[in-house]
C-alpha cells in the first residue's frame, strides 16, 4: 500500500521525538519498527466512525535539491523530518461520505502539531499537492486546490513554506 499523505517538519527534534510528540498530541503511540520510530493511532480517534489504524514511519528527510538544476526547489527541500502516513486495516475512503480517510486523518495530525512552538510543517497529498503549511508565530494556511510543491507555485505559498537559502 502506497503512502499518499506526508507531513514534512523542520525542527531540531529527532524523528523519535517528533513521533512521540505527535503520539501524545493525538492519543496514539510511538513505537520502534525496523529500527525506525513509527506513529500509530486508532483511525476512529482522528476520523469519527472509521475503523483501522493510521500512521507510519517518522524518518529523517533528505532533500533531493542537489540533483536539480541550480535555482530549482520543491517545498519539502528545507524540512528535515518526514511523517509517512497511511491507513491500514480499514477503508481509505469513508463508505458513508466518500471522504478521503487518509487525507482527513493526516489533517488532524497536522493540526495537532501546529500547536508546538518549534515546528514548521507542511502537508503534502499524493506526492505533489501542497494542502497546508504552518509556521511558528505566523499560524497556518490552507492552499487553494491545485497548489503544488513545485517552485512555480511559490507565489501561492504566501511565505508559509520554508525556502532554500539564496545561492543554492
Amino acid at each position: 500500500m502506497s503512502v499518499r499523505e506526508q507531513l514534512f517538519v523542520q525542527t531540531s527534534r529527532s524523528p523519535a521525538e517528533v513521533a512521540g510528540l505527535a503520539a501524545k498530541l493525538i492519543g496514539g503511540r510511538a513505537e520502534m519498527r525496523d529500527q525506525r520510530p513509527w506513529l500509530l493511532v486508532d483511525t476512529a480517534q482522528l476520523v469519527l466512525g472509521v475503523v483501522g489504524e493510521f500512521g507510519g514511519p517518522v524518518v529523517a528527510h533528505a532533500s533531493a535539491a542537489a540533483f536539480r538544476r541550480n535555482g530549482e526547489f520543491e517545498a519539502p527541500d528545507t524540512y528535515n523530518i518526514e511523517l509517512r502516513l497511511r491507513q491500514t486495516g480499514g477503508p481509505r475512503v469513508d463508505p458513508a461520505t466518500g471522504a478521503d480517510v487518509e487525507q482527513l486523518a493526516a489533517a488532524v495530525v497536522f493540526q495537532a502539531l501546529t500547536g508546538s512552538t518549534d515546528l514548521a510543517l507542511i502537508h503534502v497529498h499524493d506526492d505533489d499537492a501542497l494542502l497546508s503549511a504552518a509556521l511558528p508565530g505566523a499560524g497556518t494556511i490552507t492552499f487553494p486546490p491545485g497548489t503544488t510543491i513545485y517552485d512555480w507555485d511559490a507565489d501561492e505559498w504566501g511565505g508559509f513554506v520554508l525556502r532554500p537559502a539564496a545561492g543554492r
